[in-house]
Order: C-alpha cells, then structure tokens, then sequence
C-alpha cells in the first residue's frame, strides 16, 4: 500500500524514479523481509499446542509415532514435551533441526536472498559460526511473511525439508501441520507432524524451557 502512494505522488516526475526504485529495493530487502516476519502475530505472548509426529522410516521397516506438547514464549523460547519412549523422542529431536525465530536470525546468520518467484522469496541462512549446517533456506510468502518451506543443508551432504500449513487462531497465524523429509548418512524417513488444541496468551512457566 505504502508503494502504491509513493508511485502515485512522483507520477510524473521522471527525475525522482530513480527513488521509487530505490524505495521498492529497500522494501524488498532481506532485513525488511526478515523484520516483517518478526512482526507477524504482534499480540501473541504465549501459546501452546498439542502435536502428533508420524515418521515413516526408510532405513527400517518402522513407522513410529509421537505425541506430545508444543510451548512458545516471546521473545524467543520454544520446546517440545512428548509424551513417549525416552529414547525414542531423544532420537527424533536430535535429528530433527529446530526453527530459530526470525527476530533471533539476523543475529545467527549472513542473510541473502536465493530467489524470487511467484509472489514468495526464499532466503538464503549461512550461519555466522560453523558447525553441521551449511545452510538453510526459507521460502516466504511476500504478502504474508510467513515462511512456507525450509530445507537445511548439512555439512557432510544431508539434508532436511519441510513444508509449513497454517490456521488462523484468534487473528493470529499459527502452524498447524507441517510435512517433510529427513535425508541424512545415518537416518532417512517421511516426518508429518498435525498440531491442534492451540491455547494462546496462557501462562508458561520458563521450566518448560530448562530455565
């Protein structure tokens, strides 16, 4: 909307077009990208959901499932409860790389942008210090700014995709399913993970967080 003003009042006056493309960069910007996704679900504090994990494993002829809870809290805490085997859910969340919040990437990574097509960006996340992953890349929707795909690329050659779905809860933008593929040296399977029974602005103590 803003854009739209900007090119109607320079309508015209041809030596200033060289600021509506400045103007249109800038608000196109990895940082502008990034800070808009920070920016998404202002009035959520807190939330927590129940989850449900189907992994269909391709080294073994197993197909696991987990159940558990999901915590948030700004600005950026996260952790997931399941409800299982120990050994199991260690299993799977050490496999499974965890989703930094945006308001933390810039921060964590050198951002570029990879790609623009369509109506959606992807982001391009090398992290500032070395360790597995290579890097990440975010495909987000430009009108909404929510990240629709994330694929990470390990150092030693795998790699790790999903894709996110979202409802709307009380206004705000929250996951509600999400599907990938886990493509490691010493672990490949199908993950589909369903989240429902969403509890917004409730308290959660910071020792769901190991704090």
């Amino acid at each position: 909307m803003k854009l739209a003003i900007f090119r109607i009042l320079v309508l015209g006056m041809l030596a200033l077009t060289g600021w509506d493309s400045a103007f249109a960069a800038a608000a196109n910007s990895p940082s502008a990208l990034v800070q808009r996704m920070a920016a998404v679900n202002p009035n959520l504090q807190t939330y927590t959901a129940s989850l449900h994990v189907v992994i269909v494993l391709h080294t073994l002829p197993l197909s696991p499932t987990l159940d558990g809870n999901y915590y948030f809290k700004r600005p950026d805490k996260q952790a997931v409860i399941f409800n299982t085997v120990p050994v199991l859910a260690a299993q799977f969340q050490k496999i499974y790389p965890k989703i930094d919040p945006p308001s933390t990437w810039q921060d964590l990574y050198d951002i570029s942008v990879l790609g623009e097509n369509g109506g959606t960006t992807t982001l391009r996340l090398t992290p500032k210090r070395a360790g597995r992953v290579e890097h990440l890349d975010v495909a987000v929707n430009d009108a909404s700014a929510m990240p629709s795909s994330f694929t990470w690329t390990y150092v030693d050659g795998g790699t790790v995709s999903f894709d996110q779905h979202y409802a709307r809860v009380d206004g705000n933008y929250l996951v509600r399913a999400q599907s990938g593929k886990v493509n490691l040296p010493s672990y490949n399977a199908d993950v589909t993970t369903t989240f429902s029974d969403f509890r917004l602005n409730v308290p959660v103590p910071d020792t769901v967080f190991g704090t």
